[in-house]
């Protein structure tokens, strides 16, 4: 799927892209007071450009210029910002 097709609340979303920035490790703990290690990452295709998110047990060691499957993913807009998370059911990998 491109990049420019991507709205908030799309579900079941899959999409090959290269890393173009990334955000330092954050330490994150919810209202119910669960901790969560998150890390953004501004990834492109020929389309455009978009925030991907990823947890806890999702992050693996990315850098910039590393090509990205992501399967399984869902849109979202924080802050007006919209973003690609892969959450418990997605998956993403270097290709």
């Amino acid at each position: 799927m491109d990049i420019r097709d991507l709205k908030p609340g799309m579900g079941n979303v899959d999409a090959n892209v290269k890393v173009s920035d990334i955000s330092e490790l954050k330490q994150i703990t919810t209202g119910a007071g669960v901790e969560h290690k998150i890390i953004e990452l501004k990834v492109q295709d020929e389309t455009g450009s978009i925030t991907l998110v990823l947890w806890n047990d999702k992050i693996i060691p990315i850098k910039v210029g590393d090509m990205l499957e992501i399967k399984n993913s869902f849109v979202t807009s924080f802050k007006g910002d919209w973003r690609i998370n892969v959450g418990k059911y997605g998956n993403v990998m270097k290709i």
